[in-house]
């Protein structure tokens, strides 16, 4: 009876970690509905092994009957690739096969007492389940979101164990107990740990070097944000310099059309200055001057382009996020709503929507925009396959990360839409 606790033990705890460490989201109630009726006719099926086969024989069969099954559900629920859920499921396969390696190695001095072994194996859940959640889990994660290259060669390593492992037992404590083979499973407990150390040692450099990146590129888009603000500044002056330099000319012209008692050319001329002294001041869409200055510059371009533009926006002057920031995330996603929107071939369906609104000291943005063809989606950020392009979204991410905000971007039925949280 007690075996069955533990296996039933060691499945909850690898369910549990493999949903904590792959980040699972189920949208829609019809793939809920689909995952349900799968778990059921899962469970059905192994009962009905282990009714009619025992225990034994259903252990041997355990990587068919259950690991692959889990396998299939996660890459089902997770949002990450199945590689990397691969990774995690040989993980945590490693992981519970060297709790029953730990209780054996104890119960050696109790006489390879089974009652030792499955009670080592209960004690060990809770305690390791909370390691990885607070120590392991944060870079865990941030690799897993921030790379995509390598986990076939991470996951040579759990395999290798866990292979190793079932050929010595099958999963048969009773077969393992023999001396030589608790030897070989010891010496390879030790080398599988060993590599493991090495591997987390490694997510947390990386982890430290890609934020190291991720801030040296959040400073390139800030100096590309102020350069952004200085050019729309300096176009601003340009155009008052050039009206101030010919208001003596216009106020002749002026003064000669009324000597001529002619009100109506001096009318028309009046209304044309006054459309170029329109042009030359900026347009105030809100009240923080900074990313009003991107505002103006990037809708100036998006009218030049033709582009339908419709703002929404509440944005104070002082706000809990640095106008450095602010300008960071406006400039990069109007830069590619723009650029996304001048690739559609029909004027008309050019769109761009921007809203910014503050509640509770909560600052809401969202743009939506049209655009042609389709979007590529990796870990559920926006990719692109252009040289020196996809930093923008990667910027949008790190401010948002830097206020503890939340980010999502959507592509669906020609249009795309950035939301932001801070």
């Amino acid at each position: 009876m007690m075996d069955y606790i533990r296996s039933l033990l060691a499945f909850i705890f690898a369910i549990s970690v493999m949903y904590m460490l792959l980040d699972c989201e189920i949208k829609h109630k019809k793939n809920r509905y689909l995952l349900g009726l799968y778990v059921t006719i899962f469970l059905i099926c192994n009962v009905l092994v282990l009714y009619n086969f025992g225990y034994i024989f259903f252990m041997q069969l355990y990587p068919l009957l259950v690991h692959f099954p889990v396998f299939l559900a996660f890459v089902f629920v997770s949002r990450f690739k199945p590689i990397k859920v691969f990774f995690v499921l040989c993980t945590l396969i490693a992981l519970t096969t060297s709790f029953s390696l730990v209780g054996l190695i104890i119960s050696y001095f109790f006489g390879y007492s089974r009652e030792v072994v499955n009670i080592v194996c209960y004690m060990l859940y809770i305690p390791t389940g909370l390691i990885i959640y607070n120590y392991i889990r944060p870079s865990f994660l941030y690799m897993m979101q921030n790379t995509d290259k390598g986990w076939l060669g991470f996951s040579i390593i759990p395999l290798s164990y866990s292979v190793l492992i079932y050929s010595i037992g099958m999963y048969n404590l009773d077969r393992v107990n023999i001396g030589p083979s608790l030897k070989n499973a010891v010496l390879l407990f030790i080398l599988a740990f060993s590599a493991y150390y090495m591997i987390i040692r490694f997510f947390k450099q990386t982890q430290e070097q890609l934020t190291l990146q991720n801030e040296q590129n959040l400073l390139i888009t800030q100096v590309a944000a102020a350069q952004v603000q200085l050019a729309a500044l300096q176009d601003a002056q340009d155009k008052t310099i050039i009206y101030r330099h010919d208001m003596r000319h216009h106020l002749n012209l002026i003064g000669a059309y009324l000597a001529d008692n002619n009100q109506a050319a001096a009318q028309q001329y009046i209304n044309e200055v006054d459309k170029i002294i329109k042009k030359a001041v900026v347009e105030k869409y809100c009240k923080n001057y900074a990313v009003n200055l991107i505002l103006y510059f990037y809708i100036t371009k998006a009218q030049d382009e033709l582009i339908a533009v419709e703002t929404h926006i509440d944005l104070p002057e002082h706000n809990t996020v640095s106008d450095m920031d602010l300008c960071v995330i406006f400039a990069n996603t109007l830069e590619n709503a723009v650029n996304a929107c001048k690739r559609i071939p029909i004027q008309n369906d050019r769109t761009l929507k921007i809203v910014c609104k503050t509640n509770n000291d909560k600052l809401f943005i969202q743009f939506t925009n049209s655009y042609t063809g389709t979007v590529k989606f990796v870990d559920d950020m926006p990719v692109s396959e252009e040289e020196n392009h996809g930093f923008g979204t990667k910027s949008i991410a790190a401010v948002a990360n830097k206020y503890n905000g939340v980010y999502s971007f959507t592509a669906e039925d020609g249009v795309f839409k950035t939301s932001i949280i801070l």
